[in-house]
């Protein structure tokens, strides 16, 4: 921000005098040059916005109503530079217009000053103008003498001229309006003054209370001075408190103005933060429209994620992408969107599966950058350079990309993809965004947490068209319960499911192989598959296996997965002693072929969102032992398909042990327990299920009632 900053006054001269004064006491430079005149309205404020931004030129036949000392054509030629902040001064709920034109009721009165002289007539007048009797009203017209003497431009105004009153509906919308088309603003409502009797004015009590809850209800800041004005003494404040209750003497409004200045306009000391930038510019579209359909049935879909890496969230997105697009089941185009596909860091997992469904991947870094800022909306532009920069960088190539495929749903998966992809949706007017929460949220994952988190989600959930989602309830639940939501307002879908085919290729059978013929005494094989970091605890799924083998010392352990804890896992079992009954496959794309050789599967995670891999296991006939960490209990049937510890940080050794010997040492038990395993999983997770589930959510339809009408097409 400049040394000074500019300001602009929008409002009577309550509003404009103090603005006049200012540049002398503060560091200010008014910037009023292309204002034409008062305002008392909201819409008379929006439509002298408009005019500053070349978006409103007043027909001729009004000017005198409008701006009737000043020179229109030269006001045309003068360009208004947007300014650092904007006080709007909203004084007064009737709304007079002629013609699609907002007009002032003192200029209306001065021009018709003959017309109005009459009390009676100018009552009957007003009461006749309210747009809902234009027939009396022209009738009544060609009755008076005075309206017979105007000319016919006077006429045309006179039988035009309209009069309505806010509503708090009305209000809210133009408050919308101006918020979105200025950078940085404060309301200024009327000052109540106290009549002859003590009282406040009843009539202007209402208006300004109108105002408020308007401007709370569109996140604008808002000033009453009416205390102000009451401290420093209605006789004081006012230029004339006996004859009129309306305008200030010249020490209030300086005193006035120092207010707005240290409360509003002040440069900050420190810069806006990119949590203060985001929710405002996703405060911005509040009041926006939700889109027509673009198709007669769900139109196209875009995924988008950080990656295609080797996770769960990656894999239930990809095949979802995939069925959708192999199975026909949306009218439009079904694409993914990741900020990444660097193959050298495994962020291309994925990437086959979906090129073998021909689902195009682009990634955003990829997209061409021919979005300026000058086409950002005018609310966004003083925004965009304290935003986080993957958000910036989606809003340049993401919301083109947007603008030219029209998806009708943008479904952006995880926290970090949200926080990059959201906004640049909103810009580009996607219908439908739903946002995918997979796991826990931020607070309970300090790790993944970024300030800018809390207020993005508290601010998406006020927009119109968008939808929060989880795939387990414990995750939905903590989500609602950290955003301060209501427990249902965050709709839930699980995750859908195939067995994964047991084949493996030459390494794999080789690799096996070796481990059986080094674990010839075995009789069960008990497995873990995830990646190897602090959340899944690999060591603690090795003190696990350190006290089964003490206890059963016929087990054998395998481990699938990779990660930054691979190499001290290894090193643990070894310092352990049983790195001889344990393999470490590492990374696999045949993670089935590793699960048709295990007996039972255990998973040691603190946080977790619906753990596919407990799912995958009970499909391939594995009885699970899991802590409870987020959905975990929602996989399985505790007792009759697996076994969920009591103690998520620290589950009981014991408890563990007696879970595993009775599946380890009793075959007739673990072979019941197979059966439920995979009779519940093909039931509740099937992809047949949970596809019409995802389609509903993504058009919005009931939760329940959608699901069983689509007929999906295997």
């Amino acid at each position: 921000m400049r040394e000074k900053t500019r300001i602009t006054a929008i409002g009577s001269c309550r509003i404009a005098t103090p603005f006049k004064s200012a540049p002398a006491y503060f560091p200010v430079i008014n910037n009023n040059a292309r204002v034409y005149g008062y305002t008392h309205t909201a819409p008379e404020a929006l439509q002298q916005i408009r005019f500053l931004q070349d978006d409103f030129t007043p027909p001729p036949d009004v000017l005198p109503l409008l701006m009737p000392n000043t020179d229109p054509a030269a006001l045309l030629e003068t360009p208004h530079e947007m300014s650092d902040f904007y006080v709007v001064e909203l004084s007064s709920a009737k709304q007079l217009h002629v013609a699609g034109v907002e007009v002032q009721l003192n200029y209306v009165t001065r021009h018709f000053a003959d017309f109005f002289a009459d009390k009676t007539r100018a009552r009957t007048f007003w009461r006749l103008s309210d747009g809902r009797q234009q027939g009396e009203k022209l009738a009544f017209l060609e009755t008076l003498p005075a309206y017979d003497a105007l000319d016919d431009t006077g006429k045309a105004l006179l039988a035009e001229l309209t009069l309505t009153m806010a509503t708090p509906e009305s209000l809210a919308s133009d408050l919308a309006a101006i918020r979105d088309r200025l950078p940085r603003l404060a309301l200024l409502t009327h000052c109540n003054a106290r009549a002859a009797n003590g009282a406040l004015l009843t009539a202007r009590a209402a208006c300004i209370d109108m105002v408020e809850q308007a401007a709370a209800a569109t996140g604008i800041p808002v000033f009453n001075p009416t205390a102000s004005m009451l401290a420093f003494g209605q006789e004081n404040a006012l230029a004339d408190p006996q004859t009129s209750l309306s305008h200030y003497a010249p020490d209030f409004a300086d005193f006035l103005f120092a207010g707005l200045y240290e409360r509003f306009i002040a440069p900050r000391s420190t810069p806006l933060s990119g949590s203060e930038a985001i929710g405002q510019a996703i405060a911005l579209f509040r009041d926006r429209a939700e889109i027509t359909s673009i198709a007669p049935h769900l139109g196209s879909v875009a995924f988008l994620t950080g990656s295609l890496g080797a996770g769960g969230a990656e894999r239930q997105l990809s095949r979802l992408a995939a069925e959708m697009r192999k199975r026909e089941l949306v009218a439009g185009t079904v694409e993914v969107i990741v900020s990444t596909l660097d193959p050298a860091r495994g962020r291309d997992f994925f990437l086959p599966a979906l090129t073998a469904a021909e689902v195009p991947v682009s990634t955003i870094p990829d997209l061409p950058a021919v979005l300026s800022p000058d086409d950002l909306p005018a609310g966004l532009q003083p925004l965009l350079r304290h935003l986080p920069p993957q958000t910036q960088e989606a809003l340049r190539r993401l919301t083109p990309h947007f603008i030219a495929h029209r998806p009708e749903v943008a479904y952006i998966w995880q926290d970090g993809a949200v926080l990059a992809t959201a906004l640049a949706a909103l810009v580009a007017n996607v219908p439908r965004i739903v946002i995918s929460l997979r796991g826990m949220p931020p607070n309970l994952r300090p790790e993944m947490m970024k300030d800018e988190y809390f207020t993005l989600y508290r601010a998406l959930s006020t927009i119109p068209g968008v939808t929060f989602s989880a795939n387990t309830h414990a995750s939905a639940d903590a989500y609602a319960a950290w955003l301060d939501l209501p427990p249902d307002s965050i709709r839930v879908v699980h995750n859908a499911a195939e067995a994964l085919p047991p084949q493996g290729d030459d390494t794999d059978r080789d690799i096996w192989e070796a481990f059986r013929e080094s674990t010839a005494d075995a009789d069960f094989t008990f497995g873990a598959v995830f990646r190897f970091d602090r959340n899944k605890r690999p060591l603690l799924w090795l003190e696990w296996a350190a006290a089964a083998l003490a206890a059963h010392p016929a087990s054998r352990f395998v481990l699938v997965g990779d990660g930054a804890e691979l190499q001290a896992a290894k090193t643990f079992a070894r310092d352990m002693g049983i790195a001889h009954r344990c393999l470490f496959t590492g990374k696999t794309r045949n993670v089935g072929f590793w699960l048709a050789r295990m007996n039972a599967l255990g998973l040691s995670s603190r946080l977790e969102g619906l753990p596919n891999v407990l799912i995958e296991a009970q499909l391939a006939g594995l009885p699970v032992i899991s802590t409870p960490a987020g959905g975990a209990a929602e996989t399985f049937m505790p007792n009759r398909s697996g076994y969920l510890l009591d103690n998520t940080e620290n589950p009981a050794l014991a408890q563990f042990l007696g879970h595993y010997l009775a599946l380890a040492q009793d075959p007739a038990h673990r072979k019941d327990m197979s059966r439920h395993a995979r009779r519940f999983a093909r039931k509740t997770f099937a992809l047949d299920r949970i596809l019409p589930e995802t389609l509903a959510l993504l058009s919005d339809a009931p939760p329940l009632r959608r699901a069983a009408q689509l007929a999906v097409r295997a």
